[in-house]
């Protein structure tokens, strides 16, 4: 029982060594290259810098992958880079500022993948460079510091990448620290997360051998049974397999079943012989195994003969440990060679007081380490809590200063109170004029429009009365006829502009067919055109149904023909609409060949009483007056800027 026991600690240096080599780490990366859809000259580079990844130029190889990731917009391969510079120094040889430069490294690619949502390298590095490095080099307790605070802060932000890794962690930590009990609650939390998340599945025949080997370490050979019955489930290659009957062989060993036991080992030597892979990588293992093996079946000199060889393989690989010179003193007692076993027994003294030496010296120096975070976390406390009373002074300054601001405005906002009372009355004022001017002017008006309607009339009558031969008397009733018309047209007008003024309301309700429409008004201002103008109209369709008020339309359209057919000698005037879909608005455009209007005086044209030229016939209304009837009916009047060889009106009004 002592054998197996003391055998134990060869299995653990065993097991961080398979953990630690670069192919357990790296050896999925064709798959990941598939699974993950990286860019085939990123991943050849990056193959070429993981095979010169102990060499010193792959820093620089490194920043040359980092940029090239960058330039393709690869967050991941950016990580990948930073991540493998912490290979660099985890994987190279032993140097002097190593660890520096590890942790520096780690905290670069932990800020790198914070900032980038990567959580995965963040607690890769972490854990699997960092931790494992202090728990490689036996500074278990700066490892257990490292691993609780990752402990903390994943579980904190429930980040299951975080959790995955630092239970894995303390797994080694504390197989590293021989405290079983502590080891199995970690391995069956890292069994439980990847089962209830459902990650990768594909080392859970190791995972669950862990486990049973932690339950034999506190003997309890019943879960440990359950834990191998559980990994046989997951076996999915030789190796899984391999695997599984050295921990089926400890176990018989460890429960003294040598019948079992011998069929077993026989299974395992026969795999072994024929799968290259599982020699070179679990022949150690299956070598410690066997020496317990035939140490309980009392075969001293196969157990010499077999432990010799994992000696010396375990040589090569640097895990001489005092355990196993133990080991070979208690077969040389068995055999009874006791010069050798006082050898071996001295040799295992002499190691273990320069390993407890060593590691007294290891742990002085991690306490102090520890103690130095500690430190320097309690100074950063204080920093924040300055920082914290420097913001609340500052709030404080702040919080004063709006209550200035606060009093400034509550004045200004009086201030303004009292201008606005001011300025309501001046309006209200002014409102009150409004509508005494309307009035007068409507008064005046039809004061005005009652005996001008008699002039008109009267004069009409005269006009038909006079004979065709006296054209002097016919020439003077006609002037009398016309200025009468003219001052009744510009009093309607001025009534007009007064009434829309005061926001008169212009209803679109009456549905026109639009063709019919415009028809009608090409045939009222038919008689206007000289003979030597084409009036003609141009629809854009056959039939178009619109609602809209065909009598104020009708003014404006009149007006804008009129108009035309009054500046235009020769050529051409054009009625015609088109449909705007995506305003869903039309528009009517009045297009002549006339004499045109000035860039300068385009404007102007729409002002009220404006006329380009003062010698001819008209108030100087119409135009003004069209453009605030087309506002009211939602719409607009403009003068097409672009086009040249005369005026072109444009109506634009919803549809």
């Amino acid at each position: 029982m002592e054998a197996c026991r003391t055998t134990g600690l060869v299995s653990l240096f065993l097991l961080l060594f398979w953990l630690l080599i670069p192919g357990h780490i790296h050896g999925q990366q064709t798959s990941e290259q598939e699974k993950y859809h990286v860019d085939s000259t990123l991943f050849v580079y990056y193959q070429h810098c993981k095979a010169e990844i102990k060499s010193p130029s792959v820093m620089q190889m490194l920043d040359t992958l980092f940029l090239m990731a960058k330039e393709k917009g690869d967050l991941r391969m950016q990580a990948v880079a930073i991540s493998s510079k912490t290979d660099h120094f985890y994987f190279g040889p032993s140097f002097e500022g190593q660890e520096d430069s590890l942790i520096s490294y780690t905290n670069a690619i932990k800020d790198f993948a914070r900032k980038t949502n990567q959580p995965q390298y963040y607690y890769f590095a972490w854990a699997n460079r960092l931790i494992t490095y202090y728990t490689k080099q036996k500074k278990l307790n700066l490892a257990l510091y490292e691993a609780n605070k990752m402990q903390q802060e994943s579980e904190s932000r429930e980040e299951i990448d975080g959790m995955q890794n630092c239970y894995q962690a303390l797994l080694r930590i504390y197989q590293s620290k021989e405290l079983y009990k502590q080891a199995t609650l970690y391995a069956q939390k890292l069994i439980d997360l990847i089962l209830k998340y459902n990650l990768n599945k594909y080392n859970m025949t190791n995972k669950y051998l862990e486990l049973s080997n932690c339950y034999l370490r506190t003997n309890e050979p019943a879960k440990a049974w359950k834990a191998l019955e559980e990994s046989k489930l997951y076996i999915g290659n030789e190796l899984n397999q391999g695997a599984y009957l050295c921990g089926l062989l400890r176990y018989y060993i460890h429960t003294k079943d040598m019948v079992k036991a011998r069929e077993t080992l026989k299974e395992t030597t026969q795999l072994f012989s024929k799968n290259t892979e599982l020699r070179i990588k679990r022949a150690t293992n299956l070598l410690e195994i066997e020496t317990n093996y035939y140490i309980e079946t009392g075969e001293y000199d196969k157990a010499l003969r077999i432990f010799q060889q994992a000696f010396e393989k375990l040589s090569q690989n640097g895990f001489i440990t005092p355990t196993l010179y133990r080991t070979r003193g208690a077969i040389y007692t068995a055999k009874k060679d006791y010069q050798k076993a006082i050898e071996s027994y001295e040799k295992a003294f002499e190691l273990s007081d320069s390993l407890n030496s060593a590691q007294e010296d290891i742990a002085v120096g991690e306490f102090a380490t520890i103690l130095g975070m500690e430190h320097l976390n309690l100074e950063n406390k204080e920093l924040i809590q300055k920082n914290q009373e420097i913001q609340l002074e500052t709030r404080r300054h702040i919080i004063i200063l709006l209550c200035i601001i606060v009093v400034i405005v509550g004045i200004m906002f009086f201030r303004e109170t009292r201008l606005n009372k001011v300025l309501r009355r001046a309006k209200d004022a002014e409102q009150s004029a409004s509508r005494m001017k309307t009035e007068f002017i409507q008064n005046m008006s039809h004061e005005i429009r009652t005996p001008l309607n008699s002039i008109v009339g009267f004069s009409q009558i005269l006009s038909s009365k006079i004979s065709e031969e006296d054209e002097e008397s016919k020439e003077y009733t006609t002037i009398i006829e016309q200025g009468s018309n003219h001052l009744l047209q510009l009093i309607d007008n001025v009534l007009e502009l007064s009434s829309l003024d005061n926001g008169t309301t212009i209803l679109t309700e009456t549905k026109i067919e639009l063709n019919e429409f415009c028809l009608q008004c090409i045939e009222s201002a038919k008689s206007l055109v000289k003979p030597e103008v084409l009036l003609s109209y141009q629809p854009e369709k056959s039939e178009l149904y619109l609602c809209t008020n065909p009598a104020r339309l009708g003014q404006v359209v009149l007006h804008l023909l009129h108009n035309a057919a009054k500046f235009t000698e020769k050529g051409s005037i054009i009625l015609s609409w088109h449909i705007l879909p995506k305003q869903k608005q039309i528009m009517i455009c009045i297009t002549d060949t006339g004499i045109g209007i000035p860039q300068d005086k385009q404007n102007f044209v729409f002002e009220r009483f404006a006329k380009l030229d003062t010698f001819s016939k008209g108030t100087g209304l119409g135009l003004a007056l069209s453009r605030l009837i087309m506002e009211r009916m939602g719409g607009k009047l403009v003068l097409d800027e672009q086009y040249t060889d005369g005026c072109r009106f444009i109506l634009v009004f919803p549809i």
